[in-house]
């Protein structure tokens, strides 16, 4: 499949309009270059070349594996969205980024801690924009350094995450 990457700096994380408005392509795989796509470009020209990829048509895929483990007594996801309302209580380590589309997914199950990953802060720091948001709420989060833990893995998180101001 054709991807490319969008630099943190550039754009909000969990914004698409501000990655079309404003992003800058940081990475492209080699089916993403076939296509034109290139470092520096800006996401709206990356999109135009990227219209000429092949769709990736594997029909051996496997379904995805929910990332869902306890360590510890706290409950290590992949990602914000897959906790319930059966989750409420426990202590939760996501591999979700902190930007502001993650507290209405963590208000949905009230968990006592959260923490997210800054995914490099970024653009407008948004990759912490729901702690603010959480706190408010009464929601304790905090975020770990993106160089630290792997994006979508809350057991890296919780066990390699370091956190700094």
């Amino acid at each position: 499949m054709a991807m490319a990457a969008v630099a943190a700096d550039s754009a909000r994380v969990g914004d698409a309009a501000d990655m079309l408005n404003r992003g800058i392509i940081s990475r492209a795989n080699k089916l993403a270059a076939a296509c034109g796509v290139e470092n520096g470009q800006t996401v709206a020209q990356a999109v135009e070349c990227l219209k000429s990829a092949p769709w990736p048509h594997d029909t051996n895929m496997e379904a995805p594996v929910e990332r869902r483990t306890f360590v510890h007594g706290v409950l290590c996801i992949g990602s914000i969205s897959l906790g319930t309302p059966e989750d409420a209580g426990p202590v939760v380590a996501s591999g979700s980024h902190g930007g502001a589309t993650a507290a209405p997914m963590t208000r949905a199950f009230r968990p006592r801690l959260v923490f997210f990953n800054d995914a490099g802060i970024g653009a407008d720091r948004a990759g912490v924009a729901s702690l603010p948001i959480l706190d408010s709420e009464g929601i304790a989060a905090a975020t770990v350094a993106a160089v630290s833990a792997c994006i979508g893995d809350g057991k890296s998180t919780l066990t390699q995450g370091i956190s700094w101001p």
